[in-house]
């Protein structure tokens, strides 16, 4: 009676062990991500997101706050954006054990849009920075299902390699999410099925939306590249060409100067429109974005 009792405190004690084990600490670049991640995750993991809502993700300086969390985290998952690649080493230095992980490894990128070429500098030499001259691509790759669905599979491995004694259930969720992404890709396809062949053009601040108009047959056009407003010449382009194009409707994003884009919505009689590539439920914006386009363009 004794030995059934002690087996059944030794149980219970694994058990309990088991339920109060700590989620594994994952620092997430954009929210975006932090959809997907705790899609594969669920309860097995605790996201935290580094650039808050309305913050600049290309140019954001984590907090001395979040530094700390980041020591604290078993793995950081970046997508690439310009202030990851320069904060990379800070972050792996103050967490030697961090795995870093590249979840836009192997997607085949898009060049930054062209026409840009007055504001198209090297960038200033320092800490973390690189020229992009000739060599700029464009780092939004969630805002299109098919770029996600390779994102949450990288995302799914390195959890995976992480904790393998969870390996299956982050498969299992793995491909629950990739049913989700597909459904959301056949939604936007009948969304934008009802767009004119001759009206798939819109007009952006921020050039964000380069995969999603690629994967949907439509044509992103943007007034401001890399963080610069446009130069004179190009500000009575971008009118001229508006006009000539017929656009009613601009763009914009949450986190951006709305100084320009008011303008040129004077000049050429349009209204602006929020888009925003950094919400964090994914799927329900991705699809609210589309039906605004939708409706900007029929």
């Amino acid at each position: 009676m004794r030995k059934i009792a002690i087996i059944f405190i030794m149980i219970t004690v694994c058990w309990v062990t088991s339920a109060l084990a700590a989620p594994m600490q994952v620092a997430i670049g954009v929210a975006p991500l932090k959809y997907i991640a705790q899609k594969i995750g669920g309860n097995l993991i605790l996201a935290t997101v580094l650039v808050p809502a309305g913050a600049d993700a290309h140019t954001y300086e984590p907090k001395p706050s979040q530094m700390r969390a980041v020591a604290g985290a078993a793995m950081y998952l970046s997508v690439g954006l310009e202030f990851e690649e320069a904060w990379e080493p800070r972050l792996k230095a103050a967490n030697p054990k961090l795995l870093f992980v590249h979840t836009d490894k192997d997607l085949s990128k898009l060049p930054m849009p062209a026409g840009h070429e007055d504001h198209h500098k090297p960038a200033a030499k320092g800490h973390g920075s690189k020229d992009h001259h000739a060599e700029e691509s464009d780092p939004h790759v969630w805002v299109a299902p098919s770029q996600m669905k390779r994102i949450a599979a990288n995302i799914a491995a390195a959890f995976a390699k992480a904790d393998p004694a969870h390996a299956k259930v982050y498969e299992e969720n793995l491909a629950s999410l990739l049913r989700e992404v597909d459904g959301v890709d056949g939604q936007l396809r009948a969304t934008f099925s009802a767009i004119p062949a001759a009206k798939r053009g819109f007009l952006v601040f921020h050039p964000a939306w380069g995969y999603l108009a690629k994967d949907y047959g439509l044509t992103q056009r943007a007034i401001e590249f890399e963080g610069k407003e446009p130069s004179p010449k190009r500000l009575g382009a971008i009118i001229s060409e508006a006009k000539a194009k017929g656009d009613k409707v601009i763009f914009v994003q949450p986190q951006m100067s709305r100084r320009t884009a008011e303008s040129i919505a004077k000049a050429i009689g349009a209204r602006l429109v929020v888009a925003d590539p950094l919400a964090e439920d994914w799927a329900t914006n991705l699809l609210g974005v589309a039906a605004n386009f939708r409706d900007a363009l029929k």
